[in-house]
C-alpha cells in the first residue's frame, strides 16, 4: 500500500494534493481507532507529497510563478521570526520541532501545492466533494455517539485521560465525533457550513448541489451537538464577511436580514431553551452571565501579568501545556485559545506580527476577489473559502482550534484565492477563443 501511494504521488504529484486534504481526516479517524502520532503522521505525509512535487519539477518545467512569490516573502518573514525563537533562552528544541509545523510548515505546503494542483473550477468542485464526504462521515459518527454511546477508546479518553472534565458538563454531553475534542469538531463543522452554504449559491451542477445540501445538514447537526459556543462564531463571522465581499445589494440585504434574525433569535427570545444545545449556544450571546467566560477573562488578565517581561514569549510549544518538555520557565495558566497560545509562545511581538500578516492575507485575497476575478461562479466559490477563513480566525480567539484538520483547510482557503487569478485568466482566454471561432 505504501509503495502504491509513493508511485501515485510521483506519477501524479499535482493531484496528490487531494490525498493530502483527505489524509487529514483519514489520519484523524485512524487516531481514534489506534494509537498513532497524529501530528507526526500528518507531517510526514505532507512532506512526502511536497518532495514528490519538487522531484517532478526536476524533470519538467513547472510554473512556480503561479504560487505568487510575494506570498513566500510575506510568510518568510513569519518563518524567520519563528526560527529566531530557537534562540529564546527558554527554548526546547523538541517542542519547537513539533509545534513549528502548525506555525510554518502547513501554510507553506498549501501555498506551494494548491496553485499547482487546483487549476480549474472543476477541481475546486472535486475538493468540495471530498470535503462533503468527510463531513458526512464526521456527522454520522457524531450522531452515533449521541444515540448509541461511546466506544471503549473514547470512554478511556473521557474517564481516564480527563476528557470528561470538559465534555460532560452542566449543559449535557459535548460530542466530538472522530476529532480531538468537541471544540475542534464544532468549529470544523462551522467551517464546512459556511463554505458549503455560500458555494451552493454559485454551483450550477444539480448533483453537486444535492451533495452540498447534505453536507450543510450534517455540518449544522455536528455544530449543534458539539455544544461549543465558539463554533457559532464561525457561521456568524463568515456571513458577516460575505455581506462585505458580495458587492451585491440583494446579497447584502438578505445577508443582513438573515444575520439579524439569527442573532435576534438567541438574544431576544427564549425559544428552544428546553433543548440543551440551543440553551448552550444562547449563553454565548450573554457572556456576562456565563461563569466560564468570566473565568477566561480573569485568566487572560493573569496571563498578561506573566507576559510583561517576556516580549518574545516562553518559546514555541512552551507557552501552553509544555510541562512534558521540562522547560526552565512554564506558563502556569494554560492559554484557552489559539491566539492567546501564539501570544504566550512568541510574545507580544510575535502575536502582533502574526496578526498583521493574516490581516494582509485577508486584505490581499479580498482585493483579488474584487478586482482580479471576473468569472462570477469562480468568484463566488473563492469567496466561500475566504469567508470560512474569516469565521475560523474569529473562533481562534475563543478556543485553540488550530488543530487537525483545520490548519490545512484554512490555508487552502487563502491559497485558492491566489490560484484563482490564473484560473480566471484561463477561463477568460477560453471565452475569447470561443468568440473568435468563425461561424461557418
Amino acid at each position: 500500500m505504501t509503495i502504491y501511494m509513493g508511485i501515485l504521488m510521483l506519477s501524479h504529484p499535482y493531484t496528490s494534493f487531494y490525498l493530502l486534504f483527505a489524509a487529514n481526516y483519514i489520519l484523524l479517524i485512524i487516531s481514534r481507532l489506534i494509537d498513532i502520532k497524529l501530528g507526526a503522521s500528518t507531517l510526514i505525509f505532507s512532506l512526502l507529497i511536497l518532495i514528490a512535487v519538487i522531484t517532478r519539477s526536476v524533470y519538467e518545467k513547472i510554473q512556480w510563478g503561479k504560487t505568487y512569490k510575494a506570498v513566500y516573502v510575506l510568510w518568510g518573514i513569519w518563518t524567520l521570526y519563528c526560527i529566531a525563537e530557537i534562540f529564546n533562552p527558554n527554548n526546547i528544541q523538541e517542542a519547537w520541532n513539533i509545534y513549528s509545523t502548525m506555525y510554518i510548515v502547513y501554510p507553506f505546503i498549501c501555498f506551494i501545492l494548491v496553485p499547482l494542483s487546483i487549476k480549474s473550477i472543476q477541481k475546486i468542485h472535486i475538493l468540495l466533494i471530498i470535503w462533503v464526504i468527510f463531513i458526512l462521515i464526521m456527522g454520522i459518527k457524531g450522531y452515533w455517539q449521541k444515540n448509541h454511546g461511546f466506544t471503549s477508546s473514547e470512554l478511556y479518553w473521557l474517564y481516564v485521560e480527563g476528557g470528561a472534565r470538559t465534555h460532560l458538563i452542566w449543559s449535557g454531553i459535548r460530542f466530538f465525533s472522530f476529532f480531538t475534542d468537541a471544540a475542534n469538531f464544532g468549529v470544523n463543522m462551522g467551517m464546512a457550513l459556511v463554505t458549503f452554504s455560500i458555494s451552493l449559491i454559485y454551483i450550477k451542477n444539480n448533483i453537486l448541489k444535492i451533495l452540498l445540501l447534505s453536507g450543510i445538514i450534517a455540518a449544522a447537526y455536528g455544530l449543534g451537538i458539539s455544544g461549543t459556543r465558539t463554533a457559532i462564531a464561525v457561521p456568524l463571522a463568515g456571513l458577516g464577511f460575505y455581506i462585505i465581499l458580495s458587492g451585491s445589494k440583494k446579497a447584502a440585504i438578505s445577508g443582513v436580514l438573515s444575520l439579524t434574525i439569527f442573532v435576534g433569535f438567541f438574544i431576544f427570545t427564549t425559544i428552544g431553551d428546553s433543548n440543551q444545545y440551543i440553551r448552550k449556544m444562547r449563553s454565548a450571546f450573554r457572556p456576562t452571565e456565563d461563569a466560564s467566560y468570566l473565568v477566561r477573562v480573569e485568566n487572560r488578565k493573569k496571563i498578561a501579568e506573566y507576559m510583561v517581561d517576556k516580549p518574545f514569549g516562553y518559546g514555541i510549544g512552551l507557552g501552553g501545556q509544555g510541562e512534558r518538555f521540562n522547560p526552565q520557565k512554564l506558563m502556569p495558566i494554560p492559554p484557552d485559545s489559539w491566539l492567546v497560545n501564539v501570544w504566550t509562545d512568541t510574545g507580544i511581538i510575535g502575536v502582533t506580527l502574526y496578526c498583521i500578516i493574516h490581516v494582509i492575507l485577508f486584505a490581499w485575497c479580498s482585493w483579488i476577489l474584487k478586482y482580479r476575478i471576473r468569472n462570477k461562479q469562480l468568484r463566488g466559490l473563492l469567496t466561500a473559502w475566504l469567508c470560512m477563513n474569516a469565521g475560523f480566525f474569529v473562533a481562534t480567539y475563543g478556543n485553540d482550534v488550530m488543530q487537525y484538520p483545520n490548519a490545512i483547510i484554512v490555508y487552502t482557503g487563502f491559497a485558492l484565492c491566489f490560484a484563482g487569478v490564473h484560473i480566471d485568466k484561463k477561463l477568460t482566454e477560453e471565452e475569447e477563443n470561443k468568440k473568435n471561432i468563425p461561424i461557418l
